[in-house]
C-alpha cells in the first residue's frame, strides 16, 4: 500500500465522510492530527546533532581495518629488504679459530751426505690456527649495489604509498556505508510512520464497521493494507540492521555501543561547479596515490633489472687474509710457536651460471615493469570513466535537490492552503489527503536527494584524490 493511500484512509476515517441525518457538524481542523508536524519531530529525533559522522566513521574504519594492518606488514617487509640491500655493501669479513690433534706418524730416517739422521723433522701433534679474512667485490660498488639499494628504497616508498592508498579506500568505503545506513534509517522512519497511520485508520474503520457505517469488505481491505505495511516495516528494519552491522564491522564498534546519526543531512552543502574532464583528470593524476604507487613500482623494477645486469659481466674483487698459527705452515722448518703471516691480492671472476641466472631475473623484472605499465594504462582509463560518472552523479543529485526543494515548497504551500480550506469547510478530506500525501512524498524525495548528493560528492572527491590530503 502506498503512503498516499494510507494517509487518505486515515483522514477519511478521522473526518466524517458523509453528513448523516442528525449528525454533528464536521470536525474542525484542530480535531484532526497534524501528521507532518509529527514527522518533523521524528526527523529531529533521528538527527539529534551529536553522534557519528561520515568522517569519524572513516577515521575509525582506518584504525580498525585488517587491510591497513596488512599494509603495515608490507611496509615492514620492504624496510627489511632495504636494510638487506644496505648490508650487502659491507665487505665479507670472517674469522676462524681451529684446534687440531694429529696422530703420530713414524717417519723414516733421512740419509744426508752418507749420514743417517733419524727424526730429522719434529712432529707437532697439536696445531692451533686463527685466520682472519676480508673480501670485497669492488665492481659491485659502482654497478650493482647502487641500483639494488635504490630499488629497495623505491619498494619501501611504494609500500608506504600503498598503505596510505589503502587507508583512503577504507575511509571511502566507510563514508558510503555510513550514508547508506542513514538512508536505511530514514526509510524505516517513513515506513513506521506509514504503518502508524494505517493502524489508526484500521481502528477507526473497525469502529465504523461495528456501527455498520461501512461494509465488512472495506474493513478487510484496510486490514490487508495494514499487513502489507507491517511487512514493509519488517523488511526495511532488516535492511537497516544489515547496514548498521556493516558499518559496525567497518569501524569495529563495540557490542554495547549505540550508533547515533551525528550528521544532519537536512543541512545544505555546496556542490562543486562543472569542470572539464581533462582538468579533473590532471588533478586526479597529481593527487591520487594509486598512480604514485604504480609509478614508483615501475621505477623500482627497472632499477632492479639494471642491478642484475652487473652479474652478467666479470667482477673485480680484492681480498686479504691473516693467519696466526702454531705451527704456521708457511714457516720452514716448522716450530712449536705461534707465527703471523698474511696474504692480499686482487682477482677477476666470471661465471656462466651467474650470467644465465641474472639474465632470467632481469627478464622477469622487465616483464613485471611492463605489467605495471599495463595496470597504469587501465587505471588511466578507469579514472576518466570514474571521474565522468562521479561528476555526472553530482550534477544529477544537485539537480534533483533543486527540483525537490521546489516541489517541497509547492507541497508545503498546497498543504497549508488545503488545511485552511478544510477548516473553512471549502475543501474535502480527500483533497487534504492528497496535499498531505504529496507533502510527505516531497519531503522523502528531498531527504533522499540530500543523501545522494553527499554520496556523489564523496565519490567525486575520492576519484580526484582529495581525501589523500
Amino acid at each position: 500500500m502506498t503512503l498516499r493511500h494510507a494517509l487518505a484512509l486515515l483522514l477519511l476515517a478521522t473526518t466524517p465522510v458523509l453528513a448523516q441525518p442528525g449528525a454533528k457538524t464536521p470536525a474542525k481542523l484542530s480535531d484532526t492530527p497534524d501528521h507532518i508536524a509529527e514527522f518533523e519531530k521524528e526527523l529531529d529525533t533521528l538527527f539529534p546533532g551529536t553522534g557519528l559522522t561520515a568522517e569519524e566513521a572513516a577515521r575509525r574504519a582506518i584504525r580498525a581495518s585488517p587491510t591497513v594492518q596488512r599494509s603495515v606488514a608490507d611496509i615492514e617487509i620492504a624496510i627489511a629488504e632495504a636494510k638487506a640491500a644496505e648490508v650487502a655493501r659491507i665487505p665479507v669479513v670472517g674469522i676462524d679459530a681451529r684446534y687440531t690433534r694429529l696422530s703420530k706418524v713414524d717417519l723414516p730416517p733421512i740419509n744426508f751426505g752418507g749420514m743417517t739422521i733419524p727424526n730429522a723433522f719434529p712432529q707437532f701433534l697439536n696445531t692451533y690456527d686463527v685466520t682472519a679474512r676480508v673480501a670485497l667485490t669492488v665492481s659491485d660498488y659502482f654497478v650493482r649495489f647502487p641500483k639494488f639499494i635504490e630499488a629497495a628504497r623505491l619498494g619501501e616508498e611504494a609500500a608506504r604509498l600503498s598503505r596510505h592508498s589503502t587507508e583512503v579506500n577504507v575511509g571511502q568505503d566507510a563514508r558510503v556505508a555510513y550514508y547508506e545506513w542513514v538512508r536505511a534509517n530514514l526509510q524505516v522512519l517513513v515506513s513506521k510512520r506509514q504503518l502508524a497511520q494505517v493502524q489508526s485508520t484500521v481502528r477507526q474503520f473497525r469502529a465504523l464497521a461495528e456501527a455498520q457505517r461501512i461494509s465488512r469488505a472495506d474493513l478487510m481491505r484496510v486490514e490487508s493494507q495494514e499487513a502489507t505495511a507491517e511487512q514493509t516495516v519488517i523488511q526495511l528494519e532488516y535492511i537497516a540492521g544489515l547496514r548498521e552491522e556493516q558499518l559496525r564491522i567497518l569501524i569495529e564498534a563495540p557490542l554495547g555501543e549505540r550508533l547515533v546519526i551525528g550528521e544532519d543531512i537536512r543541512k545544505d552543502i555546496l556542490a562543486p561547479s562543472q569542470i572539464p574532464l581533462e582538468d579533473l583528470y590532471r588533478t586526479a593524476r597529481s593527487q591520487r596515490l594509486d598512480f604514485k604507487v604504480l609509478d614508483t613500482g615501475i621505477e623500482a623494477r627497472l632499477k632492479q633489472a639494471e642491478g642484475e645486469r652487473a652479474n652478467m659481466y666479470p667482477k673485480l674483487g680484492v681480498f686479504a687474509q691473516a693467519d696466526y698459527a702454531n705451527p704456521n705452515q708457511r714457516i720452514f722448518p716448522q716450530q712449536d710457536e705461534f707465527n703471523l703471516t698474511w696474504a692480499a691480492g686482487a682477482q677477476i671472476t666470471w661465471t656462466l651460471n651467474d650470467t644465465l641466472l641474472s639474465k632470467t631475473v632481469q627478464d622477469k623484472a622487465y616483464a613485471a615493469a611492463r605489467g605495471l605499465r599495463a595496470d597504469r594504462a587501465n587505471l588511466e582509463r578507469g579514472t576518466r570513466v570514474e571521474l565522468l560518472s562521479a561528476q555526472q552523479a553530482v550534477a544529477i543529485a544537485q539537480a534533483a535537490l533543486e527540483t525537490s526543494k521546489k516541489g517541497l515548497a509547492a507541497a508545503e504551500e498546497s498543504y497549508r492552503v488545503r488545511r485552511e480550506l478544510l477548516n473553512a469547510e471549502r475543501a474535502t478530506a480527500v483533497e487534504l489527503v492528497d496535499a498531505e500525501t504529496e507533502l510527505t512524498r516531497a519531503r522523502i524525495t528531498a531527504l533522499n536527494a540530500r543523501v545522494d548528493l553527499r554520496v556523489a560528492m564523496a565519490q567525486l572527491g575520492h576519484a580526484l584524490g582529495n581525501d589523500t590530503k
